[in-house]
């Protein structure tokens, strides 16, 4: 079992895609239009952001249109409402979605294609001639655009992966999960460690260890106890 220690204070060192949900949720709570040097001051608090590269985060989430940047004088204005995010949200789901139905119908037809010249030349290695017309097809080049087929919809799974990285409420259910992950850890290492007292009480100290090396496997080590995380 591992065991977790718990740190006071948020991380110092958050991963972009967190920050960005973040700085997401900043906007939407305050309701409020910003320009870009109130956003280099506000932003570096509440996002753990350099000043620096306030401009590059916000140029990520503009590019995803999650936030409006409109240039209203001389400077940009930004702002984000829940209506503007919603509706961009669901606009790229909307496009990765088509997409996918897309790739989705290319490989049903390719795959009838193939299934239909196996049948017509179970064993003939030549070309195949799906209608009788025009320029045969042989069995090599169909699996090679299949699998090429394939490899886009795998590279679409990645893309509807790497956006549900970047949505707010996705980054929260992680976030709590992980929460309610360490806090199960930390019972279960308590847990274990009162069985492991209670265990010296009724049994010799080669005994104890046996069964705690049973229970918890590499997590325990001899002579001290559950390894740390």
């Amino acid at each position: 079992m591992v065991r977790y220690r718990s740190c006071a204070g948020a991380p110092k060192n958050l991963p972009p895609a967190a920050k960005q949900a973040k700085i997401l949720a900043y906007f939407q709570e305050s309701m409020s239009v910003f320009t870009l040097k109130e956003l280099e001051k506000n932003i570096a608090a509440v996002a753990s952001v350099n000043q620096m590269q306030v401009k590059e985060y916000l140029q990520a989430i503009q590019d995803e249109n999650l936030i409006r940047v409109e240039k209203i004088g001389s400077g940009n204005w930004y702002w984000c409402f829940t209506s503007d995010a919603k509706m961009g949200k669901e606009r790229m789901l909307a496009k990765l979605s088509a997409e996918e139905e897309g790739l989705l119908g290319a490989v049903r037809e390719l795959e009838a294609v193939i299934e239909a010249e196996v049948r017509a030349r179970e064993d003939g290695d030549g070309e195949w001639d799906g209608d009788g017309q025009g320029e045969g097809v042989d069995r090599k080049s169909l699996l090679e655009m299949h699998a090429r087929l394939m490899g886009e919809m795998e590279g679409l799974d990645r893309a509807l992966a790497a956006y549900s990285d970047h949505d707010p409420e996705e980054v929260m259910r992680k976030a709590l999960e992980v929460k309610r992950l360490r806090e199960s850890a930390v019972r279960w290492t308590d847990n274990l460690e009162s069985l492991e007292s209670f265990l010296h009480g009724l049994t010799d100290r080669e005994r104890v260890t046996s069964i705690m090396e049973a229970a918890c496997g590499a997590e325990y080590v001899a002579g001290e106890g559950l390894t740390d995380l």
